[in-house]
């Protein structure tokens, strides 16, 4: 299969290039000047000028983003190659000791009061600037921020490139061959269930043999966020996840428990209907995301997939096939699996100077198709919002799932709609359905076991026994009885790579998932100038809190229905099911 590599050329030539080192030595000069002219004087400062200073600043943190955007794509679809982690690692250390000269302006910046800050008041950082001064009162010393950034890079950032290394570096032996982890984990949706089962006791038995890493680091990198978490003052190991999402606690408190509330009337109830079709009383863990028996093994091209997400897209409407064209047609994309480049499926955003990057491991699945529209959303999203700056770009992660969980839906009822018969149906029915209890359900109880396992490492480090079994009680409150979890599945937390590079995020997938399937309700039912109300909010990047946005959709998510009304779509899909079945 012809598949595309991305093309990083409008960043630099090449990992070598001498430009790169032409940008850091502007980098560090901009950023030395940046520090002699306002360290210490922001306070005396008139108006326009501080105003001007942010401007600078915004520039400042392009071009690092540049530099840092490129060298972790060049190291991320090849991590076995000596040459590009060694680049990483150096760019990395390299933006570290120049990011030190520039901590001072988020902390003086915050120490202004209302009235000097009402320069952004009218302006397009309005936002920013509030967002930003709720971290004012988890902020240190500017010496105590400079050491804690030096200390990441032997503390959470090493540990966590030891795990992509780790991960990146496994063999799973299976049938006299070493495949790797995407490899793998492909075979567990095998149409095959001998080759399901050899392929999960494999990726198991791999696991488990290198479970004492895997401890280690978690183990680690919890102990360093109960200590980032003491040092700022938060009062919950997650609330940094949450003030950086822009999002109270309560409200994801609500979701988890809408979710959970759910588990039975949904999760459950689904896994029953499938054991079925298996002929066993009880659904074997590798079998979970198989595909049913005497199922017809639909294969699908890379030119079948583009055509059907462009043709998605642009039924939605036409500006957005026009983005989604941009991604095909440039060359924005990365699609063959590869020894040494990292597993699953992203949309980077990198800068506004240049364009958003997505990366998938297209095997020619349905599963696959659904990736590709997932990620392109992102990728629509990020190329609209990087119109604002990078400093408005960034989006909170409550609303940073909507666009991929809007273009997935989009995709998926245009294959409903043009589903030949009812054996179609109820195949994309059943992906669907899957899909949706992977983003939702299983979301939530990753969560659930994340909150779990760093409340305990706060009294003393875990065993690998111990991790492994809160592992398993998230697991089997979320699938059911129905669902058989057996032998090694206990070891497979260790390859989630959220709860390493990001922990807590794993809640937004939910959060997105139910709130587009609020929106789309809304989209079907005929809301007034939707199309219109929902490009600009792609297009506003952070400049809204989400609530304000949704209010537009006449959404609430205090609404102590909102979450249900997600809930309830999952559950209308499984009636259409069992009903068509």
């Amino acid at each position: 299969m012809d598949l595309p590599n991305w093309n990083l050329k409008e960043f630099y030539p090449s990992f070598t290039s001498n430009l790169i080192n032409k940008d850091i030595k502007i980098l560090k000069r901009k950023t030395g000047e940046f520090s002699l002219k306002f360290r210490g004087k922001l306070n005396s400062l008139k108006k326009k000028h501080l105003f001007q200073t942010l401007v600078d600043y915004e520039q400042i943190e392009e071009l690092a983003q540049k530099i840092k955007s490129f060298a972790y794509l060049t190291y991320c679809t090849d991590q076995l190659n000596e040459k590009k982690k060694k680049f990483y690692q150096l760019i990395d250390e390299s933006l570290s000791d120049i990011e030190k000269l520039i901590i001072f302006y988020g902390i003086e910046l915050n120490n202004l009061n209302d009235k000097q800050l009402s320069v952004f008041f009218d302006s397009k950082y309005k936002n920013w600037i509030k967002n930003h001064k709720k971290f004012k009162k988890y902020q240190k010393s500017e010496d105590n921020e400079k050491i804690l950034v030096e200390k990441s890079l032997t503390g959470s950032s090493a540990w966590i490139k030891f795990f992509d290394q780790s991960m990146t570096r496994l063999k799973f032996r299976f049938k006299e061959n070493d495949l790797t982890e995407t490899e793998i984990i492909n075979l567990l949706t095998s149409t095959d269930q001998q080759t399901r089962k050899e392929a999960a006791e494999v990726f198991g038995k791999t696991l488990k043999e290198n479970i004492f890493n895997f401890s280690f680091i978690i183990n680690t990198l919890s102990k360093d966020l109960d200590i980032d978490k003491n040092i700022r003052g938060f009062k919950y190991s997650e609330s940094s996840r949450h003030l950086l999402n822009q999002i109270d606690k309560s409200d994801v408190d609500s979701l988890v428990k809408t979710v959970t509330e759910n588990y039975s009337k949904i999760c459950h109830r689904y896994y029953k209907y499938k054991t079925k079709y298996f002929g066993s009383n009880k659904l074997k863990y590798w079998d979970r995301n198989a595909p049913y028996p005497n199922t017809k093994d639909f294969k699908i091209s890379w030119n079948q997939a583009k055509d059907i997400v462009l043709d998605s897209y642009y039924s939605f409407d036409t500006r957005f096939g026009d983005i989604v064209k941009l991604f095909f047609d440039n060359n924005w994309i990365d699609a063959k699996v590869s020894k040494g480049k990292t597993s699953g499926a992203f949309s980077h955003p990198t800068v506004p100077s240049c364009n958003p990057k997505i990366l998938v491991n297209f095997q020619g699945r349905i599963r696959d198709v659904m990736t590709l529209a997932h990620e392109l959303g992102h990728g629509v999203h990020q190329y609209l919002a990087n119109k604002n700056g990078l400093l408005i770009a960034d989006t909170p992660l409550t609303l940073a799932e909507t666009a991929s969980v809007f273009g997935e839906m989009l995709t998926f009822k245009s294959l409903l709609k043009k589903s030949k018969n009812k054996d179609e149906k109820i195949y994309l029915l059943r992906s669907k359905i899957e899909d949706m209890l992977n983003t939702v359900f299983r979301q939530i109880a990753f969560f659930k076991f994340e909150r779990n396992l760093h409340n305990k490492r706060i009294q003393g480090e875990l065993t690998d026994d111990e991790i492994c079994s809160l592992w398993m009680e998230s697991q089997k409150e979320s699938l059911g009885k129905n669902v058989e979890l057996t032998g090694d599945y206990k070891y497979f937390w260790a390859y989630i790579p959220h709860f390493i590079h990001s922990p807590f995020y794993v809640y937004a997938y939910a959060f997105g998932d139910c709130l587009v399937n609020s929106l789309y309700s809304k989209y079907e039912n005929g809301e007034k100038k939707f199309n219109d109300k929902y490009f600009l909010l792609l297009q506003s990047g952070g400049s809204e809190h989400y609530k304000k946005h949704l209010k537009k959709f006449n959404l609430n998510p205090k609404d102590k229905n909102f979450w249900q009304l997600g809930m309830n779509l999952i559950k209308n899909f499984i009636d259409d099911l069992e009903h068509l079945s």
